[in-house]
């Protein structure tokens, strides 16, 4: 169901930059004579702007025509193209016949949008964007492309397909999570693709669709690890454990329930939990008691021990006077183990410098971890999911379960912050930064670009790809600033832990004088289409750190739904040094028309306006 009020982005008045006029040769425009000057020039207004211009035939003040340039140089130049304007449709008519195009419906309704919105195009854009109306891609509107055409001119972009594209979609408030799986079934059935790029996509596509999957394989091996450390555990339940780290590659089908933790092999990579064991077990020129030492003192700085477990392990140091380092290095992993599986379960979502508890355990069960432990964590995740092992399956649906029951703010926010970084929005700025260039190019934009550019890609996955990537560039393309304003734009598929919401954030904020954002005032609207509440805009108005949020949403019985959850997003905003105003909840019916002035003072004392939108 689409909702009659509910306006996507493309039809709300963005702000655009008002820079200077400035004119091509060739272009046609609407525009009247407001003065007239000797040597036949004369004062033309087109939409806000005014210009000098000379004229090929003498004019009447008032009168409006259509100009083409036919130079720029010194000034500009203009030629008529239609006598004094009297009617919308007989200008429309007037034109097509002075310029010789094609009097089509598309072209009828090119001319009528833009002799309203008064912006110069040329012929040959005209027979351009003509062609492009009539093999609109399936959900486009021509309301939607004509505005992407408005666009197209008034940010001065280039007038190609690529660039009308990228506005069209990238300003959809809904379907990016349908392009995705779109594009993943066509890949995934295409024979005619070079195996390695097919499964790096695919793999790109399932980091977007499971931006929580590390975390989910990190609680699935920190439960079967605790359940092997597991005294009164039973037997059966130990060997379903045991076996799932076996299908892990973590251990070796020669591993049994007595020989298990022989078999680890842990990480060298320094500051690691493995590498502290592994210096303990060395046969360094360092004494026992020298390892200890060090090793006792990494314990006291390691953020993701609590106390009691600090104290436990450093007990173990302390009563150890023997001179067998491997003896304690022993008990030590065990101890270890323990403590990092209960801080992978009791500690998501907490987030902290340096390395993670879940990466800290991989460190104690196998050396290759250590390389990459978000890869290794990605496709264990993978090999839990695709198992067929009943005990596996049934771990694997608790740790989500589990890992639902705990999602808060930062789980959202990781789990956000996961799909924009999978997504590649930003690859082209952070190559040019020192960074992990490998994960970089591993993410999905610059895959489908690559691909792309293949010529033996099939004609219909070669559309999915140019489609997907219209989206991700049209999110950049509108976003930018216009003088003091900045927008950001971001189409956010979510769909893990068994749902799925699209997501569109619209943010709409300042510039302080020093280049950096202005955090006491700003405008986001979320555009959500959730499984449940359907669609639902959020309103949230920023003044002086004062947080007013608008839900906009068609379900009657919402109020005593939310009440409970205004207490928390008062104490997280307060936490952030933010003050909840209140929380209206509205329906879409009343059809309110809910344009509000953010007035913004900047440090000159200056008053700016934020960007309205009409629900």
């Amino acid at each position: 169901m689409t909702i009659p009020s509910f306006q996507p982005i493309q039809n709300q008045q963005m702000a655009i930059q008002k820079g200077p006029l400035v004119l091509k040769q060739g272009q046609v425009f609407y525009g009247s004579v407001k003065q007239l000057y000797p040597n036949q020039t004369a004062e033309i207004q087109i939409g806000e702007h005014h210009l000098v211009a000379k004229l090929e035939t003498p004019l009447k003040v008032g009168d409006s025509h259509f100009f083409q340039v036919t130079g720029i140089n010194p000034q500009a130049e203009l030629k008529v193209v239609s006598g004094p304007m009297v009617k919308e449709s007989a200008n429309v008519q007037q034109l097509m016949e002075s310029l010789n195009l094609p009097k089509s419906q598309e072209m009828q309704q090119l001319l009528t949008h833009f002799i309203k919105n008064q912006l110069p195009i040329s012929r040959e854009q005209l027979m351009q964007a003509e062609s492009w109306l009539k093999s609109l891609p399936d959900g486009a509107s021509k309301q939607e492309a004509l505005s992407a055409l408005q666009k197209l001119v008034e940010l001065k972009l280039p007038f190609t397909e690529e660039t009308f594209k990228a506005l069209l979609f990238g300003s959809k408030t809904s379907g990016i999570t349908n392009n995705l799986e779109q594009f993943a079934q066509l890949l995934d059935r295409s024979s005619n693709v070079n195996p390695q790029a097919k499964e790096n996509l695919l793999n790109a596509i399932r980091s977007i669709a499971n931006p929580l999957e590390t975390e989910t394989a990190g609680l699935v091996i920190a439960r079967s690890v605790r359940t092997l450390l597991d005294g009164a555990a039973q037997s059966t339940i130990k060997q379903n454990a045991l076996n799932i780290l076996i299908e892990a590659n973590i251990l070796t089908k020669e591993a049994n329930l007595s020989n298990w933790l022989n078999q680890l092999t842990v990480s060298s990579k320094n500051d690691t939990a493995g590498s502290m064991i592994g210096r303990l077990q060395s046969g360094t020129e360092e004494t026992v008691a020298q390892r200890i030492q060090q090793i006792a003192g990494w314990v006291e700085n390691e953020h993701n021990l609590t106390a009691q477990q600090k104290n436990a392990i450093l007990q173990t140091l302390k009563s150890f006077n023997g001179t067998n380092g491997e003896q304690l290095g022993k008990q030590l992993h065990a101890q270890l183990l323990e403590a990092y599986s209960e801080q992978t379960v009791n500690g998501l979502f907490a987030k902290g410098d340096g390395i993670s508890p879940k990466e800290q355990l991989l460190s104690l069960l196998k050396h290759e971890f250590a390389s990459n432990p978000e890869a290794e964590l990605k496709n264990l995740a993978r090999t839990f999911q695709s198992s067929n092992e009943p005990a596996t399956n049934a771990l694997f649906a608790e740790s989500e379960e589990l890992l639902l029951s705990k999602l808060n703010g930062k789980g959202m926010q990781q789990a956000i912050q996961s799909i924009l970084k999978n997504l590649g929005l930003s690859y082209e700025s952070a190559l040019n930064k020192t960074g992990d260039v490998e994960s970089i190019v591993q993410s999905l934009k610059p895959q489908v670009l690559s691909f792309i550019r293949n010529e033996s890609v099939p004609a219909e996955l070669k559309n999915a790809a140019e489609m997907l990537l219209a989206r991700l560039n049209g999110m950049q393309l509108l976003s930018g600033e216009a003088g003091h304003q900045h927008q950001i734009i971001m189409q956010i598929p979510l769909q893990f832990l068994g749902k799925q919401v699209d997501a569109t954030v619209q943010w709409n904020g300042r510039m302080k004088k020093d280049g950096k954002i202005d955090s006491n005032y700003a405008r986001i609207l979320f555009y959500l289409n959730m499984e449940a509440l359907k669609e639902t805009v959020i309103d949230m108005q920023v003044q002086n750190r004062i947080v007013t949020v608008y839900v906009y949403n068609e379900h009657e019985g919402l109020e005593p739904l939310a009440e409970p959850l205004k207490k928390s997003l008062k104490a997280g905003l307060e936490e952030k040094n933010y003050h909840l105003s209140g929380v209206m909840i509205k329906p879409f019916s009343k059809r309110e028309n809910v344009t509000k002035k953010v007035e913004k003072t900047g440090d000159n004392g200056a008053s700016h306006k934020g960007v309205d939108i009409r629900i």
